[in-house]
């Protein structure tokens, strides 16, 4: 695998500038507004969560309906792209460029709190939730027939698994719930983000890691319906 459709992504996002200075700075107003208005730690972490699964999660579905409805999408599967290679390819490149536009955002909201080991350590964990964001903004592109549907299912899907991920409320232990949490995907971004501005630590949970490597495996195998699918959005 050359990573051609990576690198695409990547020129396609130094090409545009103004959007890509948009991308930096939208989310570093938004946790300088939470972090200088003394908002509790409990509601900081859970929104810089929401912000930064998001983020990822949009701005992968949105785009590849945009290039699907555009014929750009068609084009490139019948140049002979391979149909996993280019879903994979294409998430490699968008949580590189979303990790590295929401780096100063998440280095101003755990500014002084950390170490540089344990930032390190938050970085990694962040760049791993935006690319189960990025994996899952391809299944939601998948289902959707237009930008608007497409907008409404990643917020549905990305709010639903952060609310089985903890972020809106605490299970009790040792209940379904709280299995269920440990199994989620954003989980390690929350508890990561809330050890940090609290100045403890947290190991990485398990559902990290399953989605980690669990969602590539289950792109390669959808990828046939999911690029159909995509096809047919040109058509409807």
């Amino acid at each position: 695998m050359k990573l051609l459709v990576a690198a695409m992504e990547f020129r396609l996002a130094l090409a545009r500038p103004r959007l890509l200075a948009l991308n930096v700075m939208v989310p570093v107003a938004l946790v300088l507004a939470i972090s200088l208005g003394g908002a509790p730690v409990f509601h900081a972490a859970a929104v810089y969560t929401v912000l930064f699964t998001l983020f990822g999660t949009f701005g992968s579905s949105i785009p590849l309906v945009r290039d699907a409805e555009s014929g750009l999408f068609g084009r490139i599967i019948r140049a002979g792209v391979p149909r996993s290679h280019f879903l994979l390819e294409r998430a490699v490149g968008g949580s590189a460029i979303d990790a590295l536009q929401l780096l100063p955002a998440l280095t101003i909201a755990t500014l002084g709190s950390i170490s540089l080991n344990e930032w390190i350590r938050a970085v990694l964990v962040l760049w791993s939730s935006v690319w189960i964001a990025n994996l899952l903004g391809n299944l939601v592109a998948a289902v959707a027939r237009s930008l608007a549907e497409t907008a409404l299912f990643s917020a549905v899907a990305a709010l639903l698994l952060l609310h089985f991920s903890g972020v809106f409320r605490t299970p009790s232990p040792q209940s379904s719930w709280a299995v269920v949490e440990t199994l989620s995907p954003f989980q390690a971004l929350h508890e990561t983000l809330f050890a940090v501005l609290v100045g403890t630590s947290t190991e990485v949970p398990l559902g990290l890691v399953l989605w980690v490597l669990v969602l590539p495996t289950v792109t390669v195998l959808l990828a046939r319906p999911i690029t159909r699918s995509l096809r047919a959005t040109r058509d409807g």
